[in-house]
């Protein structure tokens, strides 16, 4: 999405619908690319980084990466891409110097046309934790949150906010609404409709350049080959002269060899009718076989 003002919208639609609050985003990047952290090595990118937004219920930094994912091929990767790409962003806005405690959190939210995990369910949550004791608190700022499209609601929390973020998730992936949407759905199909009114507007522009540019192409073409006729044409032309008054000062060589006289050879040359008279004298006046040309 390249319009700035409709790509920070958007993401603060999506981001503040999933988790229940109101973001405000303040700097969004489509296609976000981290390159790797040395030569060689893997890099990432992002379908939308959100590396500046304000809110009113998390105090810490954070980076939000919204993601949609329709690859079911992908399905094994899931954890693990997960990992390098908050790994990645961590990399690149931790400043040197800096203490731990300065690092951004990172929220990674994904909406998928197929399921994750196989469980079934709408809404997966993944957080690091201590598994031999659950109980004690291990936040690293990693949270990741995985919405499938067709699965069974289980979204956390209140139910006004869960039957939100499935009429959010259900648009994202079919493009359906309810009929009395909620009013950022609205704002959302609203903002969708105009992003693909200017790619019809693009593509129609496009279209039309394309027409133009086959027709000048082919306008080019014409005209080369033309000229390629011409050309061909004329050096077809002094080649044969070329080779006629070659021809034709062997002859007249040849024939004064064997004593034909010049009024003799001249009409001869004449009534072949391959070069004009006054080539045919000039020839004949030249005291050598070489044709100079």
């Amino acid at each position: 999405m390249e319009n700035d003002e409709r790509a920070k919208r958007v993401a603060s639609i999506i981001i503040s619908a999933v988790l229940g609050y109101e973001v405000v985003v303040d700097d969004v990047e489509s296609q976000k690319v981290f390159g790797g952290i040395d030569k060689g090595k893997h890099g990432i990118r992002l379908d939308a980084y959100v590396g500046n937004a304000s809110n009113g219920a998390v105090t810490a930094a954070t980076v939000f990466d919204v993601e949609m994912e329709d690859r079911e091929a992908d399905r094994n990767d899931i954890p693990k891409r997960f990992r390098y790409y908050s790994s990645i962003v961590d990399s690149r806005v931790l400043k040197e110097g800096e203490s731990y405690d300065k690092l951004p959190n990172f929220i990674s939210i994904t909406v998928l046309s197929y399921d994750p995990f196989l469980a079934g369910d709408m809404y997966y949550e993944t957080r690091t934790i201590i598994t031999s004791h659950p109980e004690i608190q291990y936040d690293d700022g990693r949270l990741g949150i995985f919405l499938y499209a067709g699965g069974n609601y289980n979204i956390p929390g209140e139910e006004s906010h869960g039957k939100m973020v499935q009429e959010l998730v259900k648009f994202i992936v079919t493009g359906e609404i309810t009929e009395t949407p909620e009013s950022y759905i609205s704002e959302l199909k609203s903002i969708v409709d105009g992003v693909k009114k200017d790619a019809e507007v693009t593509k129609t522009f496009m279209q039309r350049w394309d027409r133009e540019m086959r027709h000048d192409r082919e306008l080019t073409e014409q005209v080369t080959l033309r000229v390629t006729e011409q050309v061909t044409e004329q050096v077809t032309e002094q080649v044969t002269d070329l080779v006629r008054r070659e021809e034709t000062v062997n002859r007249i060589k040849a024939f004064r060899k064997h004593g034909v006289t010049d009024e003799e050879i001249y009409q001869d040359l004449i009534e072949e009718g391959n070069l004009k008279p006054e080539v045919i004298k000039e020839l004949m006046a030249m005291n050598t076989a070489k044709l100079e040309v």
